[in-house]
């Protein structure tokens, strides 16, 4: 059995490794776990690997967990944002609310091209990607790399440092974020090509386990 710090350590270990796919430095572990002594990491390692959760080698980034056959097919994407599904009224900080473990089979790609935010509000819940809503608290997976403008699929919009799920649609100098909802009361926000209008990347999947 591991102590409480043991386990806030081990944690810590696989975190990293979930999050990068490559173990942490003995430096690095330091400043992650606020030791005062690289002795105190090693302490800590030398427990785990007696206690049989770590293995470790001499060379560089040599820590293993044991269960990494997990760590090969779960990834730990990122919620970065708390997005409005109304008008843009969070501010978007790009603060990290935590991850969330995510089968290799749900990400398609590198998993450095995926984050989460999670949703307030109505104005998408009609929206339907997977064959399932945006509701108000879904989390929503976002790929960086899908930028292209479509008037089909919703995207994440950033106006005013403020962070928005719509639909796009162009029409001369206009951009409309339009809502898709059951709602009638969320109206489109109507956008001229000089506001400023930072991010428009595409909603790839939508998860509904707080509504649970």
């Amino acid at each position: 059995m591991l102590t409480t710090k043991q386990e806030n350590f081990l944690d810590i270990i696989t975190d990293f490794i979930g999050r990068y796919w490559k173990s942490p430095t003995i430096d690095e572990l330091q400043t992650l776990t606020n030791q005062k002594s690289k002795r105190g990491v090693v302490q800590y390692l030398e427990s785990l690997e007696k206690k049989w959760f770590i293995t470790r080698w001499s060379w560089f980034r040599s820590i293993k967990l044991w269960n990494w056959i997990w760590f090969q097919t779960i990834l730990n994407i990122p919620i970065l944002w708390i997005a409005n599904a109304g008008r843009p009224l969070s501010f978007a900080d790009q603060y990290e609310y935590g991850s969330i473990p995510v089968s290799k089979e749900v990400i398609s790609w590198d998993q450095n091209n995926y984050f989460f935010v999670k949703v307030e509000w109505t104005s998408m819940n009609e929206y339907k990607i997977n064959w399932k809503y945006i509701e108000n608290w879904s989390y929503v997976l976002i790929n960086k790399n899908e930028k292209v403008i479509n008037t089909k699929d919703a995207f994440l919009f950033v106006v005013d440092n403020a962070a928005t799920l719509k639909i796009p649609k162009k029409e001369w100098n206009n951009l409309y974020l339009i809502p898709k909802s059951r709602d009638d009361y969320h109206k489109p926000i109507i956008l001229s090509w000089e506001d400023e209008v930072g991010i428009n990347w595409k909603v790839v999947d939508v998860f509904n386990f707080e509504a649970i």
